[in-house]
């Protein structure tokens, strides 16, 4: 936006006082700028290690010294090596700080080194590193000699501190993670900044935006291998865009460190990466329900209204979000008691109703000698500041704010303790807002200025250094807010803004999206690279935030995003409504239906959660991992898949009503015909408005619930295996699903395998662990059946009650190990045709 529009913007929303704010930060920037500002030097020279000059093993790796300091390569695993380079040191290495990394103990590793006149050689079961001594380069390979990836030019620093490293990319390699990108799923070609920054609106191809996180992933035919940049700094990741086969990753300062790992797939890769940053919490069932938003709804009834209009519509939901307008005066931890003037009994009644309530948080705290939050910041000496000490003011939405130092142990504290007032009042999760931090200029949202100090805690450091951390370090506050206040409970906590490890904190959005088919279609690849990044608990503002859409373009995204981790609607203050049923017939009632459809798979969804809080995986997929010897779809981004079984295929251009989808290779099953269809080929499928292509692996077992309003798991009285024949293995997740019991092992997997023969279907089951789930019986739905079986035999009798209709075929049973279903002898002259079994 030109600077006349954003004034009138903000002089909108927040009338003549802000915008005068947000002059006043201008100018008191500027004087700063004036004495503090630092001018970077162009064409500065890099400069290298140059070459090894002595060797020293130690039990970890290597310890080289070069012409310039000395560079450590050190086994984290065998299939991952961190590399460091100090170009001062004296040979002493400390271990380095670093806000990403969660595990630092690592059991040994067993490796070799041999030394050669021209090149060392580190080899552990899984790697071979390759080390030219003259000048220093790193290669990496597998242990059978396939290039896996190398330098370029490798490790590069500046007069000024800027650190550079440049790696060659393979021929045929595709590019994928750093966080949100506004492009493509692939996104090899392109250059990216690693700025948490917070624009007014994006569109395709913005850059940056709220969520950097410095990983990359290669994928090629010899191997996959990631790069993890650990370095918070102002940077760039450049994927071929200026140099065609370079991947160059720079930072404007900070340690010259990095990550690499290797493995056989994808999920290898990011097991490990995210072992060394962390994983998801299980976070509680409900916040995988339905989630209602918008930029705001007040007062109090309108909020409960839209509570009863859920319920008396029959469309499910359990969540519904409250934006600043819940605040008094937009002062954090505070409510407008003219809005809501009886909080605590909304509360009350959203609880009744089996609603959560959840609400946004800002890290702005307005300058206001009556406002508490303030004058406690004040003597807890909680705020950041400039150099000279003076505390840090700039404007947002209450005005003038000074901001918490959250790298300061003691500020994070601070906000959990203030934070209580909120929880203890009903609140059941928080929404980190504003959190890169945004601060309003002429300019449009900028942020902190780079010499602006901050705690780094104990450490010390500046903006430029923690400006990329502090939206994850906001959420992790929020986070041990919620586990302090509602000590027996899971947290539910959205940020905005992130960086790598974020993940442990907090889920996430894709930000101020736009009202259009592009963002429909962007805000798939979006999610993907983000769980690719190791960050897989987000999704979309369904519906788009920023214009007015159609009902097509919204019943549209609501089914593209009906099966993502977060599924939220959300909305910006003066658009059209977007309740799934604000554009009336026939999308509410389609609606309904997308929504329900989401609530019957929770019990699936779920189990993939549990899959990625244990090993790291994306809980949404791009079609390539299920599929990765296939070079030709490795850019497809208008499908995914949902774990290994559910394949969503998404209709993402206005007025169609077919489309076609790529099945990979094996067997699958159309979810709404139960037709069997052959994978490894493009099929065109027909997709009306009240459809949403969704395909079932065979073989695969679909745990699912009956229809239900809001997550209530002890509301089920039978669970629903729906089996797709074939043959697979499938995995259910159960628990409590709202507590942290499952931390001391109140939780269970159950593992349950298709197999046949000639003469009839075999149905495994094995359960692992000690939970005790509250439904009593199990409910089989078989498909594909063209006639009643001969016999069912449920642990080697027979079956007490089944029924079979139409192609289906239900057996109630409470529990079992192995289910046998005896299909009648075919007649000599006929076949049938596609079946597996």
């Amino acid at each position: 936006m030109a600077k006349k529009e954003i004034i009138q913007f903000f002089t909108e929303l927040g009338g003549k006082l802000l915008v005068d704010d947000i002059k006043t930060f201008d100018r008191v920037v500027g004087h700063y700028n004036r004495r503090y500002g630092v001018k970077r030097r162009g064409n500065l020279p890099w400069r290298g290690p140059g070459n090894v000059q002595q060797s020293v093993p130690n039990e970890r790796g290597l310890r080289l010294r070069c012409q310039m300091g000395w560079v450590e390569l050190r086994w984290v695993a065998a299939d991952c090596l961190r590399v460091r380079w100090l170009p001062s040191s004296d040979g002493e290495f400390f271990e380095p700080f670093s806000y990403a990394v969660s595990k630092v103990d690592w059991p040994p590793v067993a490796f070799e080194v041999s030394e050669h006149d021209d090149a060392l050689i580190m080899r552990t079961a899984e790697l071979v590193v390759r080390v030219v001594k003259r000048p220093f380069r790193l290669s990496l390979e597998s242990p059978d000699g396939r290039i896996i990836s190398g330098d370029a030019d490798g490790m590069r620093l500046r007069e000024d501190g800027s650190v550079r490293l440049s790696l060659a990319m393979q021929s045929g390699e595709s590019s994928y993670g750093l966080g949100e990108r506004t492009s493509t799923l692939e996104l090899r070609g392109s250059r990216f900044t690693l700025w948490n920054t917070d624009p007014p609106v994006y569109q395709r191809g913005a850059d940056p935006l709220y969520y950097n996180i410095p990983f990359y992933l290669g994928v090629h035919n010899q191997a996959v291998y990631g790069v993890f940049w650990d370095n918070s700094y102002r940077g760039t990741a450049d994927l071929g865009a200026q140099q065609a086969d370079n991947l160059v990753f720079e930072a404007e300062g900070g340690e010259l460190r990095y990550y690499l790992f290797a493995g056989a797939d994808v999920k290898r890769v990011l097991s490990r990466y995210t072992e060394l940053t962390g994983r998801i919490n299980l976070p509680p069932l409900w916040s995988l329900g339905y989630h209602q938003c918008r930029f705001s709804y007040y007062p109090q009834d309108a909020v409960l209204k839209i509570a009863d209009e859920f319920r008396s519509r029959g469309i499910p939901c359990d969540v519904i979000h409250l934006d600043i307008h819940y605040m008094d005066g937009f002062r954090m931890f505070s409510w407008d008691k003219q809005r809501f003037p009886q909080f605590d009994q909304m509360f009350e009644k959203l609880h009744r109703q089996g609603f959560k309530a959840v609400v946004i948080a800002d890290p702005g705290i307005k300058i206001d000698e009556t406002y508490h939050a303030y004058r406690s910041g004040m003597e807890r000496d909680v705020f950041l500041k400039y150099p000279d000490g003076k505390p840090v003011a700039g404007a947002v939405w209450p005005g003038m704010c000074h901001f918490p130092d959250f790298t300061d142990p003691a500020a994070r504290a601070w906000w959990i303790e203030q934070m209580g007032g909120l929880i203890q009042a009903g609140v059941d999760g928080i929404w980190n807002d504003m959190c890169e931090p945004a601060i309003f200029t002429q300019a449009g949202a900028s942020t902190l200025p780079d010499y602006v100090r901050h705690h780094r805690d104990g450490l010390g450091g500046n903006h430029l250094e923690n400006h990329n951390v502090y939206g994850m370090l906001m959420g992790r506050a929020s986070m041990e807010a919620l586990l302090k206040h509602r000590p027996h409970k899971r947290p539910f906590n959205i940020i905005r803004a992130g960086f790598a490890g974020a993940q442990r904190y907090a889920s996430s959005w894709t930000g101020d999206n736009v009202s259009d088919w592009d963002n429909l279609r962007l805000s798939i690849s979006m999610v993907l690279n983000m769980g690719l990044s190791g960050a897989p608990f987000t999704g979309p503002d369904i519906g788009g935030f920023q214009k007015d859409g159609s009902g097509e373009l919204f019943t549209r995204w609501l089914q593209a995003a009906c099966l993502m981790p977060f599924c939220r609607s959300h909305t910006s203050i003066g658009s059209a409504a977007q309740e799934p049923w604000a554009f009336g017939q026939p999308y509410e009632v389609i609606n309904r239906l997308t929504i329900m459809l989401r609530y019957r798979l929770l019990p699936y969804l779920y189990s993939v959660f549990a899959q990625s809080k244990e090993y790291g995986w994306p809980i949404v997929r791009p079609l390539f991992m299920a599929e990765p010897d296939n070079p030709d779809i490795r850019g497809i981004d208008d499908c995914y898949m949902v774990g290994e079984a559910l394949l969503v295929a998404p209709v993402v251009q206005a007025g169609a009503v077919k489309r076609f989808v790529y099945l990979p290779s094996g067997q699958w099953y159309d979810f709404w015909t139960n037709e069997l269809l052959d994978g490894g080929r493009v099929i065109e499928v027909p997709a009306p408005l009240e459809r949403l292509p969704l395909f079932v692996r065979a073989g695969a077992v679909i745990p699912m619930w009956p229809e239900m309003q809001y997550v209530k798991p002890e509301s089920v009285e039978a669970l629903i295996y729906r089996v797709y024949p074939g043959a697979f293995e499938s995995v259910l997740y159960e628990d409590e699903g709202e507590g942290l019991d499952y931390e001391d092992g109140a939780y269970r997997w159950v593992y349950i395998t298709c197999e046949w023969d000639d003469s009839k279907l075999i149905i495994n089951r094995r359960v692992a662990g000690r939970y005790e789930p509250t439904y009593k019986m199990l409910r089989l739905e078989v498909v594909g059946f063209e006639e009643e079986p001969m016999q069912i035999r449920v642990d080697r009798q027979s079956a007490p009650l089944w029924y079979y209709d139409d192609d289906l075929l239900e057996v109630t049973i409470d529990t079992f190990q192995r289910l046998e279903i005896i299909r009648k002898p075919l007649p000599t002259d006929r076949t049938i045709l596609h079946r597996p079994w």
